[in-house]
């Protein structure tokens, strides 16, 4: 493996322990970086916070990279985290409390459903997949890695924008895509409101993905979502889905001690109903943000 065992300059009196030691503490000064809101770090704004010269960041970022402690981003030019604390915050995230008592619950749902079900969390980065299950009735299984974070304009990040209660950092990640983006999702975002439930579709990958909100005590905790292949949205039983998705998150927000808002009214259940593939396809393709 590459050391990150690097010097500020002359080891001095500490010798080589003492090093490591100052190496290990900048690594974790870098790493707490990203926990103010910032998804990149680049090696001017790094050496400028942390009082380094630059070439000793340059080596720090760069020993940090070849670690998968962080990974090179193009762009934006800088620094993201890497897949090694990913993983390892996947691994934090489920074992939430969240993520234990739904456990039962969306091993369940996706036997009813006949599908993948994934549990969303907020993270720092953004929404994050914090636990899935998988139906075993099915020859080919959609999944994906516990700690992947998800697109704003994912089911499951339309649904956190459209409920947290911090309207602040909303704001802040809607002004961020800019225009035409930010006015497309925030109409988006007026239907998940009313409906209690959205839908995204990859074509790339011929998915699509249906979430509703998870409450607790503080309010939208995790978001419940159904993923499959784009041409189960036409499905004669897609209504149904809608319902026990619906049923699952209602019955684990009532487990959470939560309720779901009522602001804008009781979400409108008269939703289930089956929805055009082609017409997903076409919001999608225009609106999803670049």
């Amino acid at each position: 493996m590459t050391s990150l065992r690097v010097a500020d300059g002359a080891r001095g009196a500490h010798g080589a322990h003492g090093a490591d030691i100052q190496a290990i503490d900048r690594v974790g000064q870098i790493l707490s970086l990203f926990a103010h809101e910032a998804d990149f770090i680049t090696t001017n704004g790094v050496a400028a916070t942390l009082g380094l010269n630059r070439t000793t960041t340059h080596r720090y970022l760069t020993s940090m990279a070849a670690e998968d402690l962080l990974e090179v981003s193009v762009d934006p030019a800088g620094y993201r985290l890497g897949s090694l604390v990913l993983r390892l915050g996947g691994l934090t995230i489920g074992r939430h409390r969240v993520a234990a008592i739904a456990n039962e619950r969306m091993s369940r749902l996706a036997e009813e459903v006949d599908a993948t079900i994934t549990l969303g969390l907020w993270t720092p980065v953004g929404p994050t997949v914090a636990a899935v299950h998988e139906s075993h009735g099915r020859e080919i299984i959609l999944t994906f890695k516990v700690g992947l974070v998800l697109p704003f304009d994912s089911a499951q990040g339309l649904v956190f924008l459209a409920f947290r209660r911090d309207t602040h950092e909303v704001e802040a990640v809607l002004e961020d895509l800019g225009e035409p983006a930010q006015t497309i999702v925030r109409s988006r975002l007026a239907e998940v409101r009313r409906t209690g439930l959205a839908t995204s579709v990859t074509e790339a990958t011929g998915t699509c993905g249906v979430a509703a909100p998870i409450f607790d005590g503080s309010g939208v905790c995790a978001v419940l979502t159904i993923v499959d292949g784009i041409s189960s949205l036409s499905n004669a039983d897609f209504p149904q889905r809608l319902a026990l998705l619906r049923e699952a998150a209602d019955d684990l927000t009532v487990r959470l001690g939560g309720q779901v808002p009522t602001t804008n009214g009781p979400f409108d259940h008269n939703e289930n109903r089956r929805i055009d593939p082609d017409q997903i396809r076409r919001i999608d393709h225009n609106e999803r943000m670049p």
